[in-house]
């Protein structure tokens, strides 16, 4: 009898120490596919203030997209002013998402506060309340001579890039920043997981532009596996500074676009839900800054 009832506790005792193990087990498997972050809540920050600008060695200019081609070419672009659809861009708010390709979005699909799963988003729900976008164009300068005609038989392309150092003038070059005095907890902002994809009419290859990749948000976060994020992306490690992997400042190549030709370019800015830096501190900060293209000659080619 004696014998039997020790048999019995010690059988109680394994079942109980392998349950224990078993629970241990399965929160470091939780913990080992945290890598990612998204929102545990619906938060929504605005994009409050964006300018674009555009200049270089070819005289490169930018044009609002009217609807039926390019405005007046300019150097510089206000996106507060100029045309937007469907939503302006100081009213749109920005629920984080996720893409692998920057072509098709995904929202979190939550259990509890853990994303287990993605959704995609429809195109009609998209640009209203996940990723704001924007048409433009850019054109190259046409080199011409007094009189007006060209002064060279080879027409010209250009590679476009995004200029990172700031220059003499204020607000030049690349930043992507908090707008002062909005809700922030601890200095985090949403600028630290913002993307910003550029599609070139005609051109397969998407650039993502990563600005402040080396500034990083605190605060509480949902946890999960999905595994999404467009991983090779232009990172500008800090606010205004340069690119990693260009050249003086600039970034490396986005696209090449040749002299006198309207290229019509889509912007596409969104916060990464995948990024670490996508906490809910910055679930009610308003973010604004200036993008600035530059070009430089990359080859002639025969009309």
């Amino acid at each position: 009898m004696e014998n039997s009832k020790n048999e019995r506790e010690e059988k109680k005792n394994v079942r109980g120490l392998k349950a224990k193990l078993l629970i241990v087990l399965l929160y470091a498997a939780v913990l080992s596919t945290a890598t990612y972050a998204w929102f545990t809540l619906n938060n929504k920050p605005r994009v409050f203030n964006l300018a674009l600008s555009a200049g270089g060695s070819a005289d490169l200019l930018i044009a609002d997209d009217t609807g039926g081609g390019p405005g007046e070419y300019s150097e510089k672009l206000d996106l507060k002013a100029a045309r937007q659809d469907p939503v302006r861009m100081e009213e749109m708010e920005l629920n984080p998402v996720t893409t692998k390709d920057a072509k098709t979005f995904y929202q979190p699909v939550y259990t509890g506060k853990a994303v287990t799963d993605v959704k995609e988003i429809k195109e009609d729900e998209l640009y209203k309340t996940y990723v704001y976008k924007k048409t433009f164009y850019l054109k190259a300068g046409s080199l011409k001579n007094k009189s007006g005609r060209k002064t060279s038989a080879t027409k010209k392309s250009y590679d476009i890039m995004l200029l990172g150092t700031k220059q003499e003038e204020e607000n030049s070059g690349c930043v992507i920043k908090h707008v002062e005095g909005s809700p922030s907890e601890g200095g985090a902002t949403a600028a630290n997981c913002i993307r910003i994809a550029f599609i070139v009419e005609g051109q397969d290859q998407i650039p993502v532009y990563e600005p402040n990749s080396n500034q990083h948000n605190s605060g509480d976060k949902a946890t999960n596996s999905v595994d999404y994020g467009i991983k090779d992306t232009l990172k500008q490690p800090s606010e205004g500074g340069e690119f990693e992997g260009g050249e003086n400042g600039y970034s490396k190549k986005l696209f090449t676009i040749k002299e006198e030709e309207d290229v019509k370019v889509t912007m596409l800015v969104w916060i990464e839900g995948t990024d670490d830096d996508c906490t809910n501190s910055i679930q009610l900060g308003e973010i604004m800054g200036n993008i600035q293209f530059i070009s430089k000659d990359a080859e002639e080619t025969g009309r």
